[in-house]
């Protein structure tokens, strides 16, 4: 497959290995998750469609695992955090927010979230910010909402010589096959997506950088529970030619490594969960998203609308109705409902109506 291209030509000129390219892409100077519209200019996701139902069920997750602070790591514009703020505690004294980004501080996030701007390194080595809030580390609930699946990888495909080349790409899109993998990848595929054997064509996204950043947040937490949420795949279901894949203003598109679209590939979760015990966290808890907020109090049917001569307030049953669509959106096997959750504890256990829900 040398020089197949996204356009259907040939590369001609420069490439990089889709690793650096996508790097790039994503976090570099005008890369797309420091362009102004944010993500949720490009796609929906769980906390664009309806972040109040989530944030009702993660301060949930926090009380029942007996944490006091929610890191959101990836935070985008702050749109969970901020539901999470205007989440009632009950008698609690509320939890302590905090999110990381490439970006700023957003515009109008509430007082009482913290904030810290931090570039992911290309390789996954630098999990979390040099300097985060005293404690913070502390019984903490660390979120990765979509965050692991644009961790870049490096994409590895079969020659037709047998031997897997590093994919690389222009800044068309258009790839071919260049070295030969690194020892350590070669290594990787062999433990987690094997390629011996696989005919030409065959893809593997190396997810080296993505189990160093998740096995590093196990290592800073000083007691937590973290949760990983994307779309994921493992070692019996890999596929076979990748799933690398673009966004771009809500519609899927090639990858074009310009910093115009969200590049992204599905998490080999049980590869990252693996590398996360090696540092220190406990067994890996795996979910549906569906039935992990099912179990956190998402209702799953929509709640019945009260026949006549009943009385009803009109905003109301049009909140009540409105509350029922984001559940439905949420808990869709075909779409949201899909992500997996991947839940681990450092010094702490992952909640045991988590683990009954299994």
């Amino acid at each position: 497959m040398t020089g197949q291209a996204v356009t259907g030509q040939a590369v001609t000129g420069p490439a990089l290995p889709w690793q650096e390219a996508w790097h790039t892409a994503l976090y570099g100077p005008g890369g797309f998750y420091r362009r102004a519209e944010g993500p949720g200019g490009h796609f929906r996701t769980a906390t664009h469609a309806a972040a109040p139902l989530l944030a009702q069920a993660l301060a949930r997750l926090a009380a029942a695992a007996g944490c006091t602070t929610v890191v959101d790591l990836g935070a985008g514009r702050g749109e969970l955090l901020a539901a999470l703020a205007d989440t009632p505690a009950g008698d609690s004294p509320g939890l302590r927010l905090h999110g990381v980004d490439v970006v700023d501080r957003p515009a109008g996030l509430p007082p009482s979230v913290g904030w810290s701007v931090a570039v992911p390194a290309a390789d996954g080595s630098r999990a979390l910010p040099d300097s985060l809030p005293a404690g913070l580390l502390d019984g903490a609930l660390l979120l990765g909402w979509e965050l692991l699946d644009v961790v870049p990888c490096q994409v590895l495909e079969v020659h037709r010589d047998g031997d897997p080349r590093v994919v690389e790409v222009d800044g068309q899109g258009r790839e071919r096959l260049g070295a030969r993998p690194a020892p350590d990848e070669l290594e990787w595929c062999a433990t987690w997506w094997p390629l011996a054997g696989a005919p030409p064509g065959t893809r593997a996204e190396v997810g080296i950088a993505r189990d160093t950043l998740w096995s590093g947040i196990a290592a800073a937490l000083t007691r937590g529970l973290m949760l990983a949420v994307d779309y994921a795949h493992t070692r019996a279901f890999r596929p076979g030619h990748g799933s690398l894949a673009g966004f771009r203003s809500g519609r899927q598109v090639p990858p074009v490594p310009d910093g115009g679209c969200d590049i992204t590939a599905h998490l080999a979760v049980d590869a990252s969960a693996a590398a996360a015990t090696a540092a220190g966290a406990g067994p890996a808890v795996l979910l549906a998203q569906r039935d992990a907020l099912i179990a956190l109090g998402v209702p799953a049917g929509r709640r019945p609308v009260p026949a006549p001569p009943t009385p009803q307030d009109p905003a109301a049953l049009l909140a009540d109705l409105a509350r029922a669509g984001q559940a439905a959106e949420l808990l869709d096997r075909g779409g949201l409902g899909g992500f997996t959750w991947l839940l681990q504890g450092v010094a702490m256990p992952v909640p045991p109506l988590l683990t009954a829900a299994r």
